[in-house]
């Protein structure tokens, strides 16, 4: 990023930057209980967009082996979970093995295959809670399996030819083939079925006053570091927003990213760049072990820069309630932050930092122009 000359002087930049800096006071969040709250048996299916998989729309069959979906709420509350078919008593007929849907600390989808029973059979879960202490919970649905059913294969629209048919069908295949694999991987991570989560260690995050060339202040810098327990994709960009008192005020603004660094680089997903994953907030891969140094930027969400240029735009019309908005920015009262980064359970508050005012007053200085009732980045 091209920062902009602001003719404001050093000393002032300085000053504000001694006094709003330090540490965000972590916060603990409530875990709730885990709970079972779903299990979809699935079906693989050719969609618009290629092999998926899709909801299965009869009864489950006797001995015949599925594919499913499990859903959890109160995840953050495990330390470890293991799946378990039940027979309609309670009485345990087999763990089952299932693997979570992304490394996401609050993603509650995991996924699996099942054999069903030749009984009707109920599915629960058990383990031990980040507390230590035994947890469980039976999902309250008794599934009564059918003796007989129609063979689990697409059934496609009337005149596609047969070669196209046949071509279809064995893309439908090698996608559940890539989902056998991955349920072979995860029956090696996780012997027994026991899933344990290990958490992420993030540090305290630091912050302070984001200078321009000039030293006046037009948003936040965010330190902090995290080293991953295992190999993880997850989102690492930090969801910054003002703690407003007034209620009018609220959800006008929140900050965001405008550039930064991660040290190492982490590995890319897909044709995406480091550019993808601090601005635009995308999944990176992570190694285990590594610590990785953060240093994100975050300025207004209603301040774009161009992409040809480099200058700034200030997007002042976004607000269509004026008021509010003219009395926000017009306040010079210090403000809290909370940070949260949703994929490892972060979340900290940052007791006192500027205004909007001193951040728009300060693009303001520096030459932001008015980016007009819609923002267009190239200029």
């Amino acid at each position: 990023m091209k920062f902009f000359a602001l003719g404001l002087p050093l000393a002032s930049g300085a000053a504000i930057a001694q006094s709003y800096r330090g540490q965000a006071v972590p916060v603990v969040q409530r875990a709730d209980p885990l709970e079972f709250s779903r299990l979809r048996f699935l079906t693989f299916v050719f969609g618009h967009e290629g092999p998926m998989d899709a909801p299965l729309t009869t009864p489950p069959v006797m001995g015949r082996e599925y594919f499913v979906e499990a859903d959890l709420s109160g995840i953050e509350s495990a330390a470890s979970i293991r799946f378990e078919l039940l027979d309609g008593a309670g009485r345990m007929l087999q763990p089952l093995t299932m693997w979570k849907g992304s490394d996401s600390s609050s993603d509650g989808e995991f996924y699996g295959f099942i054999t069903v029973p030749n009984q009707p059979f109920r599915v629960a879960i058990s383990g031990t809670a980040t507390n230590g202490s035994a947890l469980r919970s039976v999902l309250g649905v008794l599934f009564q399996p059918a003796a007989s059913g129609p063979t689990d294969v697409q059934t496609l629209p009337p005149g596609i030819p047969a070669n196209q048919a046949e071509q279809i069908q064995g893309m439908v295949n090698v996608y559940r083939q890539q989902m056998r694999a991955q349920a072979a991987q995860a029956a090696a991570d996780h012997p027994g079925g026991v899933i344990a989560f290990a958490r992420t260690e993030v540090s305290p995050i630091s912050y302070e006053p984001l200078p321009s060339a000039s030293g006046a202040t037009i948003g936040m810098r965010l330190r902090y570091t995290m080293k991953f327990p295992s190999r993880q994709t997850i989102r690492v960009i930090p969801h910054v927003f003002p703690i407003y008192q007034d209620a009018a005020w609220r959800g006008l603004v929140t900050m965001k990213p405008l550039t930064g660094s991660i040290n190492p680089a982490p590995q890319m997903v897909g044709a995406q760049t480091m550019h993808d994953v601090i601005v635009y907030e995308g999944a990176a891969t992570f190694q285990s072990g590594v610590t990785y140094t953060f240093s994100i930027d975050m300025v207004p969400d209603y301040v774009y820069q161009g992409t040809l240029s480099g200058r700034i735009c200030i997007h002042d019309q976004k607000f269509t309630n004026q008021p509010p908005w003219a009395a926000l920015v017009a306040s010079q009262t210090p403000v809290p932050y909370s940070v949260t980064i949703s994929d490892t359970g972060t979340v900290a508050n940052i007791p006192s930092f500027l205004p909007q005012r001193t951040f728009h007053e300060g693009f303001i200085a520096g030459g932001a122009i008015d980016c007009g009732p819609v923002p267009n980045l190239r200029f």
